[in-house]
Order: C-alpha cells, then sequence, then structure tokens
C-alpha cells in the first residue's frame, strides 16, 4: 500500500510542478479563450488555423502570436485602448492592472506587450487594422519567452466593436492563455518518471 501512496504523492507533486514550470517550458503548447464579463456577456473563438485572412469567418475572432512561447496566464480586468500604437509615450495614461487593447501597425507585436506589460497591464489585445490584409489574425507572430502577461491577436471587427463598447463606458474582459491539457500530462507523466528514477537509484 504504500508504494500505491508514493505514487500518488509523486504524481500530485508532478502536476503542480507543471503548473509552476508550464510557461517556461518549450514542450507546453497552449490555447486562448476570450470572454466580455460586462456590459454583455460574450464568448469569443480562437481560430486553430495557422492563418485566417480577415475579415475572419464567425468562430475565428482571435489567435495566439505563438503557441509554444505564448506567456500562460488567465485575467479579468478592464479593457483600456492604448493611443497610437504601443509604443513606450503612448501608455502616459495607462491604469496599472487593466488589459491593454492596442492597434496592429509600427511596431513589433512583440514590442507592444512588453511595454504594455512594463506600463502594468495584466494582458493585451491586439486588434487588426486592416480588414483584408497582411494575413489577418495568424500564429506565428514573434518570441514572446521574454514577457509573462497573457496577449492575443483579434480580427478587425471585434477591434472596433470593442472602440465602440468602450465610448460609452467600461467594458471587462477576461483572457486566458492556458496550457493545453495533453501537454500538462505529458509534463505530469514525464515527473513521475524523473522522480521514480531518482527513488529507485537512491534506494539500490
Amino acid at each position: 500500500m504504500k508504494p500505491r501512496i508514493n505514487r500518488c504523492l509523486l504524481a500530485g507533486g508532478a502536476i503542480l510542478l507543471c503548473s509552476v514550470f508550464a510557461p517556461s517550458a518549450e514542450a507546453v503548447t497552449t490555447f486562448a479563450s476570450l470572454e466580455q464579463i460586462s456590459p454583455t456577456v460574450t464568448v469569443y473563438v480562437e481560430s486553430d488555423g495557422v492563418a485566417v485572412v480577415d475579415p475572419a469567418p464567425p468562430g475565428m475572432d482571435l489567435a495566439r502570436f505563438n503557441p509554444a512561447t505564448s506567456p500562460i496566464g488567465d485575467v479579468t480586468a478592464t479593457i483600456q485602448l492604448v493611443p497610437g500604437f504601443g509604443d513606450v509615450g503612448d501608455f502616459g495614461a495607462f491604469i496599472a492592472g487593466n488589459i491593454a487593447l492596442i492597434d496592429r501597425g509600427a511596431l513589433a507585436f512583440v514590442a507592444k506587450v512588453e511595454n504594455a506589460q512594463a506600463a502594468g497591464a495584466v494582458g493585451v489585445l491586439i486588434a487588426n487594422t486592416n480588414p483584408s490584409g497582411a494575413g489577418g489574425l495568424f500564429q506565428g507572430g514573434g518570441d514572446f519567452s521574454n514577457t509573462n502577461i497573457p496577449a492575443v491577436m483579434i480580427r478587425f471587427g471585434l477591434g472596433q466593436d470593442l472602440r465602440a463598447q468602450l465610448l460609452n463606458g467600461s467594458v471587462e474582459m477576461h483572457l486566458a492563455v492556458l496550457p493545453e491539457p495533453s501537454s500538462l500530462m505529458l509534463l505530469a507523466i514525464t515527473g513521475v518518471g524523473f522522480f521514480s528514477r531518482r527513488r529507485r537509484q537512491k534506494n539500490s
């Protein structure tokens, strides 16, 4: 009975390690979710394609920039429109703790997220600014491994809709970029195997 309890403890420890170290593990892929909490509850859908031409069809509202390096996070906060294109000087009036809504263009996506993070943003939505050009929504927009807040790109129409809503009051959003369940399981199994081998070596 005791070995079984030990294995259970090891499995639990491995899963805990996954939750702590998964953001930096190259083997972990992610998925994103986006939901408007208020004023109107709305659930948006992530595109599962490598590239989607905007205007995107229904069910293709957002995309991660890089499934392998997108920072993991789960936040609910008010969104705030950032003027300009998200350069350092554009965040003068930004309120820390908000989710930054930034237009696409001028700067690399990674730079926009880094600047938002430095200004205290807890998440970033980058809105496409051209409804028909440059690939629209897509994955693979750079290496985000040096950032630690969730960030996604949203389709042109959604960006315009959020802008219009902000003219009438605050908009609260839930943004999450989380590990794929299969990736967490793989890391958990790997962790169990590692600790089991260490225990056998110690007892031999």
